[in-house]
């Protein structure tokens, strides 16, 4: 193989790194990994196992018909004397004078213990480094080597070439001029004036470029007037560093630190750039300090066109025991809303003790408008309700206790007002679990809190519920039964506003029986099985499930954390149709319900599953939390259906169904359908319909919504989601984008759309430009489109896994 094509060969098999793939570390905006290992110690590890002072012992007589000489005292040979070349996978890495050092050349000539000349073809190996040349002379007095000629120098993954080279070989000290270098790891390239080994640890790069891409389509390339390696701190200084991006220079900076592995080391981060219509354009410079290798802070000031210079930093810390996140932003003097802007945030979570964990989550913002003006994402501008709490919790043998305090700060405005939670001041509780006690399971749960609300003229009060469960499950082959008995037993003491002449203390006690049935019955489907050419299993699963609670009037409790369950498939199962613990439903009711699947038999992948159920209700349920008795009882609840299908490779489609007979309308449809055909390829529709339910609160709603990622050339991808609001005839949320790919970059371009909490819809502009085997620039939307568009998969180039013979000298 020629040299060019050898080249050509590493260039198209080489591998290029992802620093997605690496979250734990914090990289410099321009991480010039793989210069390192080029320049560093390409050759100093070609040298360091042999000192000044080595003697070499006498050698054979060099002839010109010799093709392999070895200058060493020992070493394998081949049955007709010949020292063994070392071979691939077997590097001589010694740490003595004893290391071998092997010659070839189309002739060679020299004096024994002084000089050696090869000539035509030279080639010196040592320690697993080559170093070639037409021509090669090597002075053991001086311990000199010096190169002419097509000079190439290989070490570990990495190869020099240049015009000559002069090399002090134990000393580490040489030049390689106008040198070109190449990364078979990374399959990164690069060209400099010269380099210059100064010692074993330190090095200099003359003006030097470093790039990924082919040299045929340079996009984009790295350039510095100086560059200096340090392999013992593991750290390069570029100086008058610039990137280029088609021609044109994007970045700039007269000093720069970089690391040469992959170790965190402290410096700038990758600048940010955004859009927001309510903040203006936004511009992130990030610099991170690598304070120990269990500790880090990162500041990021954050100029804001529309509102100034905001600050902000976020300190992380972990322990054998404990770990942490500490952050906070504050922006002076905010030009559009006229007042100091400011939030602060701190997790963290400690094993105190065997079995005992504490933990502190605390997050709090300046107003009610500071997700919406200064907010990220959707994500953190839609957040409402920012929690403020620290507990405790100890486990032993079957048993769990927790105590906790907990706050709120609820965000409410004029467009979006919102009542303020309870808090707990404190909670405690005590469960114990114990599984097959002799066929029973037992249950216990005691919760006690002291609930607090700072809305004026509202009850407040403590309460301990109690809550012993036990059961007996029968599973049998094809069949189970399990019945279940709990006692419900609550004690109030309340503090009511003036005026309010309910009872103060209050006492509940409520026993549950349920008992839960089913069946499984299977057969094989020889219709399903000749339609598709695969054999299937059909499954029939009826269940029953039973459920009595007698009628306690509760309409003198207040509602501290208790809300209509979801009525779902899941909820209808259930002894209890309301979260928390002040209220008990009055139960006399039997829910039925049937599945069947069709599933392979071979693999076992379910392709499709359909449900449907339904709730009879024999005496009709009077406990509801307004308190009032409800103003109609029905006999038999909604109907419930869902289906989930995966019958074809790439394609899912699921639907849910919530049906009223009574009035013959549907109350719910859920409908959801995905077409992946490939990687980066994606079709997704959605339609939520909401029919207003005055028994349960339930507000209409019906939205339409469809997303896509998807190719449009063979290197330009389409992405986007658009949400219609069906009621209002309208938009309510969009994001559209764009997806280069280059052969050594690829640029992202995204928009979003969204309704706020203030003044209607906002909108950010996401742009990101990744330059392959060196950094990110922009600001980064992978993470807005995975929430907008399921099953998206950023575009990158595909790494070729390197070959053990690729760049084999």
């Amino acid at each position: 193989m020629t040299e060019p094509n050898r080249a050509r060969k590493n260039r198209q098999r080489a591998a290029v790194a992802a620093p997605d793939q690496r979250p734990a570390n914090r990289r410099g905006t321009l991480a010039l990994r793989p210069l390192v290992f080029a320049v560093a110690g390409v050759w100093t590890a070609t040298s360091a196992a042999q000192s000044a002072d080595t003697t070499q012992a006498t050698a054979p007589a060099v002839t010109p018909a010799s093709s392999v000489t070895a200058l060493a005292t020992s070493g394998p040979t081949t049955p007709g004397g010949s020292p063994l070349v070392p071979k691939m996978a077997e590097p001589v890495q010694r740490p003595d004078n004893t290391v071998p050092t092997f010659t070839a050349a189309d002739k060679m000539d020299g004096r024994t213990n002084e000089d050696i000349h090869l000539r035509g073809h030279g080639e010196l190996r040592r320690n697993g480094s080559v170093l070639k040349g037409d021509t090669l002379d090597y002075n053991q007095d001086t311990d000199v080597a010096t190169a002419t000629g097509n000079v190439r120098l290989f070490k570990g993954g990495t190869l020099v070439t240049g015009p000559d080279a002069k090399l002090k070989v134990t000393a580490n000290e040489g030049t390689i001029s106008t040198p070109t270098y190449e990364f078979h790891t990374t399959g990164g390239h690069g060209t400099a004036d010269r380099i210059d080994f100064i010692d074993k640890d330190n090095s200099r790069i003359t003006r030097g470029t470093y790039t990924t891409c082919s040299p045929d389509n340079v996009d984009w390339y790295f350039s510095a007037s100086r560059i200096d390696i340090d392999s013992d701190r593991q750290v390069g200084t570029g100086r008058n560093g610039v990137l280029h991006f088609f021609g044109v220079p994007v970045f700039a900076a007269p000093i720069m630190d970089f690391p040469l592995n992959d170790d965190r080391r402290s410096g700038f981060l990758a600048p940010v750039f955004g859009y927001n219509s309510r903040s203006g354009t936004d511009i992130t410079l990030p610099y991170y300090f690598n304070i120990a290798p269990n500790r880090d802070l990162t500041l990021y000031p954050r100029l804001l066109s529309q509102r100034g210079l905001q600050l902000g930093a976020e300190y992380r810390y972990l322990g054998t025991s404990y770990n942490g996140v500490l952050r906070g932003e504050f922006l002076p003097d905010d030009r559009e809303a006229g007042r100091n802007r400011w939030s602060i945030s701190a997790l963290h979570t400690q094993r105190l003790a065997p079995g005992l964990t504490g933990y502190i989550n605390y997050n709090k913002v300046s107003d009610n408008t500071y997700p919406d003006d200064l907010g990220r994402s959707i994500v953190t501008a839609t957040q409402r309700q920012y929690t403020q709490e620290g507990g405790v919790t100890y486990s032993f043998g079957d048993w769990i206790a927790t105590a906790r305090v907990q706050k709120f700060q609820t965000l409410s405005t004029a467009t979006t007002p919102l009542a303020a939670p309870y808090e707990r001041l404190p909670q405690l509780s005590l469960t114990y679990n114990k599984y097959d006690l002799g066929g029973f399971d037992v249950n216990f749960l005691t919760d006690y809190t002291r609930f607090s609300i700072p809305t004026a003229n509202t009850v407040q009060g403590e309460r301990l519920f109690m809550q012993p469960t036990i059961s007996y499950p029968i599973i049998r082959p094809g069949w189970y039964v399990t019945p279940k008995f709990i006692l419900n037993t609550t004690a109030y003491r309340l503090d009511r506003p003036a005026g309010d002449t309910q009872d103060t203390q209050i006492n509940r006690t409520l026993p549950t029986f349920s008992l839960d049935s089913g069946m499984t019955f299977e057969r094989d489907a020889p219709l399903v099985t000749k339609l598709f050419g695969v054999n299937y299993i059909q499954t029939l699963e009826p269940r029953v499930f039973y459920v009595y609670t007698p009628y306690r009037d509760q309409s003198q409790i207040p509602l501290f954390d208790t809300g209509q369950s979801d009525y779902n498939l899941g909820q209808i199962f259930t002894e209890n149709p309301y979260t928390g613990y002040d209220r008990i439903a009055d139960n006399n009711k039997l829910t039925a319900g049937v599945t069947t699947r069709f599933i392979e038999a071979e693999s076992g992948i379910e392709r499709l599953r359909a449900t449907i159920a339904q709730r009879i209700d024999f005496e009709g349920q009077r406990v509801t939390l307004a308190g009032a008795a409800p103003t109609s009882v029905r006999r038999y609840s909604d109907l419930l259906g869902a289906t989930t299908i995966q019958m074809f490779r790439g394609i899912f489609f699921d639907t849910n169904l919530q049906y009223n007979q009574d009035i013959d309308r549907i109350m719910r449809s859920t409908v959801a359908f995905s077409w992946k055909p490939e990687a980066n390829k994606v079709i997704n529709l959605g339609y939520r319909y909401y029919r207003q339910d005055a028994n349960t609160g339930q507000l209409p709603l019906e939205q339409a919504d469809i997303s896509t990622q998807w190719p449009i050339t063979r290197r330009l991808y389409g992405l986007g989601r658009i949400g219609y609001d069906l009621d209002a005839r309208k938009p309510s949320d969009m994001l559209l984008g764009l997806e280069y790919v280059a052969d050594c970059w690829v640029g992202r371009l995204a928009v979003q759309r969204y309704s706020n909490a203030v003044s209607g819809y906002t909108t950010h502009i996401f742009a990101q430009i990744e330059f392959k085997g060196l950094s990110k620039v922009g600001n980064n939307p992978i993470d807005v489109i995975r929430l907008n568009v399921p099953g998206y998969q950023p575009v990158t180039a595909q790494p070729i896994t390197p070959s053990v013979l690729d760049q084999y000298e």
